[in-house]
């Protein structure tokens, strides 16, 4: 009982203590130090709500190459560095699934899916300066390694029931499909490469 009587006095004696007195007017004494004077007037007055009008608006001037290209920044990426970004996800894909030896079928989905998007930017840039790039040399080279890879594997399947022992199932062999993975994924590594350090 006597603690709480005493916790009590100390919280009664204790609040609402603070500094009582003038504070110092800080600006008079340090004006010395001020170095710029106050502005009487803003120079640019707030605006209450309603009272900006239509008229008193500067019109955006879209008509003016230099302002649509300066201040409005419109995309610059190409047309071309676009097309290649799907390329650059499929090689990604593919080779995760060569290092993780997947199955055959998605094997093939992902080369299929890669050719399909080679062939493409092939056909759009193959008249245009862009097929002089080492991007578009790097996509379109590796296009027939892809397929054969993909036809390799899928023959392997069917043909090392038939083949086993013999000189012409050893290419459908485990350790030559390991190898040919191999070979293509370097080729990948370094498509790569090069599209993901484009200028």
């Amino acid at each position: 009982m006597k603690k709480i009587f005493l916790l009590f006095l100390i919280i009664l004696f204790t609040t609402g203590a603070g500094y009582e007195g003038k504070l110092p007017d800080l600006e008079t004494e340090m004006a010395y130090k001020i170095k710029t004077k106050k502005m009487k007037n803003v120079p640019f007055p707030q605006a209450k709500k309603g009272e900006v009008k239509e008229k008193e608006l500067v019109k955006v001037p879209r008509g003016n190459k230099e302002f649509v290209d300066i201040i409005i920044k419109k995309d610059r990426t190409s047309e071309y560095v676009k097309d290649i970004q799907p390329v650059i996800e499929v090689l990604e894909k593919f080779k995760n699934y060569i290092e993780d030896n997947v199955s055959v079928q998605m094997f093939n989905a992902c080369a299929s899916s890669y050719i399909d998007y080679a062939y493409f930017i092939q056909n759009k840039y193959q008249n245009r300066p862009e097929r002089y790039y080492a991007s578009y040399r790097a996509i379109t080279g590796i296009i027939e390694d892809t397929r054969d890879a993909a036809t390799l594997r899928a023959e392997s399947v069917v043909y090392t029931k038939y083949l086993p022992y013999s000189s012409e199932g050893q290419k459908y062999s485990k350790e030559s499909l390991d190898e040919n993975g191999k070979i293509l994924l370097k080729k990948i590594y370094d498509t790569l490469f090069v599209l993901k350090n484009l200028d």
